[in-house]
């Protein structure tokens, strides 16, 4: 024992295994943050994101929309525990549960998000036409959302061995911990650079069918006039989209720095470029809910666009989006 240790063992050093509170031996400096994160804020974005989430399940079952309404939803809902932990370790940041339950909600909520607005791709390439798309809508899901699953699956995994591996500021398995901050860091990128692939597929989508009709190429009862509520609703995601890669920028180089870093204790720079970013995209995306803007998606979209377009000249019109599936299989999809 040594007297400058107050009796501790000489290699004791504060952790989650070693504190419970906040003492003179277990000083809030030597948590991961490093500080007491700030309790409004916490609370501001806990009851801003249960509103939210309340909203969505009325708008999910008023729209039938439910791919896109369950991973919005649990997304948020992910976000509502995450700021839940993070108001437990404002009081003490101790809280080794707190800690670990933060991590993993506030990592994973977003990419859950992000692959809410994956869905709305298949439906707007069904809603616009198919024949300038590269991929199949039946892929869409597969290739969209199926990459934010491996993200997710990354990020998950980076985060358990994380928090497995780390105790206060420090590493009790360096190897492990290694591990896990190099899978979370993996888990963020995949995520960036899959999020920016898809939105180039969509600008190409995009920019094909505009020559295309810009060129005369393609007859006006291929494709559907402009709908003002449906161009609203691609400005709304493509925000969301804009604000969730903002804050994957952010987080690689957070994690990449290591526990205890600089920017990892910096709760300001957290709070405007995860915090406020995630906040932004969830608010549009329910705000701009395809219940009001993009009923297409939904089942009642279907039923919805039999009546509202039965004369409007497009060969889609009178489809549901199964029947528009099934006809995208034998059409062209390059213009020529």
């Amino acid at each position: 024992m040594s007297d400058a240790n107050g009796g501790l063992p000489p290699d004791w050093h504060p952790s989650f295994k070693t504190c419970d509170d906040v003492s003179a031996i277990c000083p809030v400096e030597a948590t991961v943050y490093g500080d007491y994160f700030n309790l409004g804020a916490c609370i501001f974005f806990l009851v801003a994101h249960f509103l939210l989430f309340g909203a969505q399940v009325f708008l999910a079952w008023r729209s039938k929309a439910w791919s896109f309404s369950i991973w919005l939803g649990i997304g948020t809902l992910f976000e509502v525990m995450g700021y839940g932990a993070r108001i437990a370790l404002s009081k003490n940041p101790w809280v080794y549960p707190g800690f670990v339950i933060q991590l993993l909600m506030l990592m994973l909520g977003p990419t859950l998000v992000a692959a809410a607005i994956s869905i709305t791709f298949k439906h707007l390439v069904l809603w616009y036409g198919t024949q300038w798309s590269f991929l199949r809508p039946r892929l869409y899901p597969w290739v969209f959302v199926g990459s934010d699953w491996i993200s997710i699956v990354i990020q998950a995994a980076g985060g358990g061995v994380s928090a497995t591996a780390t105790s206060g500021g420090e590493a009790v398995n360096p190897k492990l911990f290694d591990v896990g901050s190099g899978l979370l860091v993996a888990g963020v990128i995949f995520q960036l650079i899959n999020m920016v692939f898809c939105g180039f597929l969509m600008l190409i989508y995009m920019w094909r069918r505009k020559q295309s009709i810009k060129k005369g190429l393609t007859p006006a009862s291929d494709t559907r006039p402009e709908d003002k509520k449906v161009k609203i609703f691609i400005y709304a995601i493509s925000l969301a989209y804009v604000a969730i890669i903002i804050r994957c920028i952010y987080r690689i180089p957070e994690m990449q720095m290591g526990w205890g870093s600089e920017l990892m204790q910096n709760e300001t720079t957290f709070l405007i470029l995860d915090g406020a970013m995630i906040l932004i995209a969830v608010i549009t995306l329910t705000v701009f809910h395809p219940y009001f803007y993009f009923p297409f998606i939904s089942k009642k979209g279907d039923k919805k666009t039999k009546t509202d377009e039965a004369d409007g000249g497009v060969t889609s019109g009178s489809m549901t989006t199964t029947d528009v599936e099934e006809n995208a299989t034998r059409e062209t999809k390059v213009v020529q």
